[in-house]
C-alpha cells in the first residue's frame, strides 16, 4: 500500500493559502492607498480653488461658501447671514434634515437653501448686496 503524506502536504498547503492571504491584503491595502490620495488631491485641489477665489479683487460671495467663510472673508457679520437664511445661531444641520451633527456654519449656503425651501440665488442677491454696503 502507498504511504499518504498528509502532514508535509497539509503544511504546504496552509502556507500557500497564507502567503496568498497575505498577498491580498496587500493588494486591497494598495487600492485604498491609491483611493485616499485620489481623495485628498481632489480636496486639495477644491481648497486651493477657493483660496485663490478669496484673493481676486471684488469676489462676491457664491452659494459654496459656509457661514463661517463668509464671516472671515467678507464685512458680514453671522447674525445679518442667519437672518437672511431664516435660521438661528447654534442651530445643527440635523435639525435642517440632514443627517450630520455638525453646526449650520459649516455647512454650505446651497444646502441650507435647499434644505429651508429658500431661492438661494436671491439670498446670494441680498447677502452680496449687504456685503457692498
Amino acid at each position: 500500500m502507498k504511504k499518504i503524506k498528509t502532514h508535509k502536504t497539509n503544511k504546504n498547503n496552509k502556507m500557500t493559502w497564507q502567503i496568498g492571504l497575505i498577498i491580498l491584503a496587500g493588494i486591497i491595502i494598495f487600492f485604498l492607498m491609491i483611493f485616499f490620495a485620489i481623495r485628498a488631491y481632489d480636496h486639495y485641489t477644491e481648497l486651493e480653488s477657493h483660496r485663490t477665489y478669496f484673493n481676486e479683487p471684488n469676489a462676491s460671495i457664491q452659494d459654496w461658501m459656509t457661514i463661517r467663510s463668509i464671516v472671515r472673508h467678507y464685512n458680514l457679520t453671522e447674525d445679518e447671514i442667519y437672518k437672511e437664511l431664516n435660521v438661528s445661531p447654534g442651530t445643527f444641520v440635523s435639525e435642517l434634515g440632514i443627517d450630520n451633527s455638525t453646526l449650520v456654519d459649516r455647512t454650505t449656503i446651497q444646502t441650507i437653501c435647499f434644505k429651508k425651501h429658500l431661492d438661494c440665488n436671491a439670498v446670494m442677491d441680498r447677502l452680496n448686496s449687504i456685503r457692498i454696503k
